[in-house]
């Protein structure tokens, strides 16, 4: 028999990084040969496109606005449930989920398994950050974490470390290495328009202002600073004929035929998946060694470049060494060094961590 695991979500828009490792999740043949699957969702769904496809023998989702009778809907599903684990992703569910555990003596394995950085004063600095409590992270029995940074987090806040695995994120191998573009140095850019905050694109706007050589950025994505980015860039002489915004694209990943490298300027993340894919492509990267991912997926020098948040003349220090060809990259090596998030080795991790968490109930 299966073991029975319940995702339980919150907060989910229905696009997103964690809204795809949930579909992932859900799809993965591997993972549903050993585990029955059921995702409960706490809070509305804007995009409903991801409830159709993210997969589960079950899916719970709401329409109800009111916090009071989700709620109640959440605790009718608990007292029910009669499974192995609940993957939790966000720790306001955990006092819920906790205490349901006890008044009912449900065998179940509390699993916290965030998807963001937990470094209280940088999610401080960042408006629309989430606020982060432990003393509601600590009511879980395990933790999944996505990133060594993030199993850092929690250790330095209290949580033994044989209590967390580090699963990381999946990623499909790639067929083909997108190669540098010999014509120009091109650097991409594929994240939310955010000129401040988490992403923070203005401050690597601010830096490429004072980039020489011959380079050029392309800009894909959108956002609410969209307007704001594209008016900076063509009131900087040095930025209006070198920076193109290609707005949002489904799979930009087709649409890109050369790359020299992929820049990400974040003052935090979790485990930032564009990096990753980018490697796959054999792309080397160059982003901010901020909390947390970065460091997981990037060794300086073999598949790109790290450097401290806001060091701008480090990063186009960096940046410079690859426009003027100074340094050279394996593409081939590149691709090839994140195998560790590659499906199989993912799903191989992500069925024995579990199963051995469930094995130790009591």
């Amino acid at each position: 028999m299966k073991n029975k695991i319940a995702v339980i979500g919150n907060g989910l828009s229905g696009k997103g990084g964690t809204e795809s490792v949930l579909t992932y999740l859900g799809n993965c043949q591997t993972i549903i040969k050993q585990f029955d699957l059921e995702l409960f969702i706490f809070s509305p769904v804007k995009h409903q496109a991801f409830l159709k496809n993210c997969g589960y023998n079950k899916v719970y989702s709401t329409e109800i606005k009111s916090k009071y009778l989700r709620l109640l809907k959440m605790i009718a599903y608990l007292i029910i449930f009669n499974g192995d684990a609940l993957l939790v992703t966000d720790q306001k569910m955990l006092p819920v989920t906790y205490y349901l555990k006890k008044l009912f003596h449900k065998k179940y394995k509390i699993i916290f398994w965030n998807h963001y950085a937990l470094d209280k004063d940088v999610l401080a600095k960042n408006k629309n950050s989430v606020e982060i409590d432990f003393n509601k992270i600590k009511l879980a029995d395990n933790y999944f974490a996505i990133s060594s940074g993030i199993k850092q987090e929690l250790i330095e806040n209290g949580i033994p470390a044989d209590k967390i695995d580090v699963i990381y994120n999946p990623i499909q191998p790639k067929q083909k290495v997108i190669s540098a573009d010999q014509q120009v140095c091109r650097f991409i850019y594929i994240a939310r328009i955010q000129m401040s905050g988490q992403k923070n694109l203005g401050g690597l706007l601010r830096s490429l202002v004072k980039l020489d050589g011959s380079w050029v950025l392309d800009i894909y994505g959108s956002g609410d600073d969209l307007q704001l980015a594209e008016e900076f860039v063509d009131n900087q002489p040095n930025l209006s004929k070198r920076i193109t915004f290609k707005g949002w694209v489904s799979d930009p990943w087709q649409q890109i035929k050369t790359a020299n490298a992929l820049l990400l300027n974040s003052d935090y993340e979790g485990l930032p998946m564009v990096l990753a894919e980018a490697l796959s492509y054999g792309i080397p990267c160059v982003s901010s060694d901020c909390p947390t991912g970065p460091n997981d997926l990037i060794s300086s020098g073999e598949n790109g470049f790290l450097y401290p948040v806001n060091d701008y003349k480090k990063l186009n220090e960096e940046l410079t060494l690859i426009i003027n060809h100074e340094i050279s990259f394996d593409r081939v090596a590149i691709s090839q060094s994140v195998d560790f998030m590659f499906n199989k080795n993912y799903d191989n991790r992500f069925i024995n961590d579990l199963k051995t968490i469930i094995g130790n109930r009591r």
